[in-house]
């Protein structure tokens, strides 16, 4: 088991490659990415990675038991950790850019 000194923190200081502990104390991952939205104060979870030559595996949100900037701990085991499911970025639809006399048209007549 990992000993830090650092408090608790919220899910928006978590470091990258903080490392990702087990139930059992044992260092099974790191944190390559935090998955959420910042403005709305949403953690839907981690994108860790197992070691050198893994894909980035999500780590739901609700998993996580404990936060510190260099340190996650998780309720799952070893085993689980290593049966995540693969992550994959999400689809962002790009909507092309409304004309100024658009927004207006359709601010002055809804």
């Amino acid at each position: 088991m990992t000993e830090f000194s650092e408090p608790q923190v919220s899910w928006k200081a978590i470091e990258r490659y903080a490392a990702v502990e087990a139930k059992d104390g044992t260092d099974q991952a790191r944190v390559v990415e935090v998955a959420g939205d910042p403005e709305a104060d949403i953690f839907s979870g981690l994108v860790v990675k197992l070691g050198p030559g893994h894909s980035r595996r999500f780590l739901p949100a609700e998993r996580v038991v404990e936060i510190r900037p260099h340190l996650v701990r998780v309720d799952l085991a070893p085993a689980e950790i290593h049966a995540l499911e693969p992550y994959e970025d999400p689809v962002v639809e790009r909507l092309a850019p409304e004309s100024t006399l658009k927004r207006l048209r359709r601010w002055l007549f809804p």
